[in-house]
């Protein structure tokens, strides 16, 4: 009769036992840590995603980008002068937000209804449209998101958890035909290398990586913005807290009401591609929009 080693029940009861909590470990790793739940002042963790123009490092490692800079304005505003810049994937920002790794979000992130359930977000800092980042000449002539659901041929990288992802799967775009990527770079290496037809970004993000590649990207024009259950999508970048972190985004808030519009922030934007037409709604008095954000959307 064969014989099994007595350790044989006991491997397989831990297996058994591994497999039944893992999920409840993933699902423990967006719960915010006791210890780390609120921001309680000194260094605030700024979490960051490497998408021009919104956010990005130069060659000798600063982080900027219109994101990171507005922050940093409003933040040293607020009195809050100790900024760690943590860098981690676009879709990992908010689990590692309510996990209290991270104390706030900068990285051009747009409002949405699903985002704003799961954390606060600040007043917005721009809004912006939609684009897409092509092979010079744009050889499939895509001119939009809206007609590509019956394009068979035609495939698009898309960054994870964006919400142009999001958008075209809206539009009935097949998920087979969309290609997740951790970050833009990946993205625009995919449509060089012919892999994918176009990458799905917002507006400023597309014209900024078709001038840097002139000879081989451009941005589809003329492009038309998506319309989704007969609104448009142009969307509203801004920063998230932790809902617990509510008079952290009131100070943010306060400074954000004075500065955004503003010849000063409009001139600290400005080499990233944005200017007054990418002014939110609610903007200081006396700019484009002229209006008083006391009341706008991100309250």
């Amino acid at each position: 009769m064969p014989r099994f080693p007595r350790s044989a029940p006991s491997l397989l009861g831990v297996i058994a036992v591994v497999c039944a909590v893992t999920p409840l470990l993933y699902a423990l790793l967006e719960l915010p840590d006791p210890d780390n739940a609120a921001w309680r002042g000194g260094t605030i963790r700024v979490g960051y995603a490497l998408e021009p123009p919104y956010a990005y490092r130069t060659p000798e490692g600063t982080v900027t980008g219109e994101a990171p800079e507005v922050a940093r304005a409003a933040l040293t505003r607020a009195g809050i002068t100790r900024v760690r810049w943590v860098l981690g994937d676009f879709n990992a920002l908010i689990p590692d937000l309510l996990a209290g790794h991270i104390d706030m979000i900068a990285a051009g992130m747009f409002i949405t209804p699903d985002r704003a359930a799961r954390v606060a977000f600040s007043l917005p800092t721009s809004s912006v449209g939609q684009g897409l980042l092509v092979r010079r000449g744009n050889p499939r002539g895509l001119h939009d998101y809206a007609s590509l659901a019956e394009r068979s041929d035609v495939t698009l990288a898309v960054l994870d958890g964006a919400v142009e992802h999001r958008q075209l799967l809206l539009l009935n775009m097949p998920a087979e035909r969309l290609f997740p990527v951790s970050d833009v770079h990946a993205g625009m290496t995919a449509v060089r290398k012919g892999r994918v037809d176009g990458l799905a970004l917002s507006g400023p993000t597309v014209v900024l990586l078709a001038r840097q590649h002139p000879e081989e990207l451009e941005a589809a024009r003329p492009f038309t913005q998506p319309v989704i259950d007969g609104k448009s999508v142009a969307g509203l970048c801004a920063f998230a807290f932790r809902k617990e972190d509510a008079p952290l985004a009131d100070r943010v808030n306060e400074q954000l009401r004075a500065f955004v519009g503003t010849p000063e922030h409009l001139a600290l934007v400005r080499p990233f591609g944005f200017d007054g037409s990418t002014l939110p709604p609610w903007s200081a008095p006396g700019t484009p929009h002229g209006q008083d954000g006391r009341n706008g959307p991100g309250q």
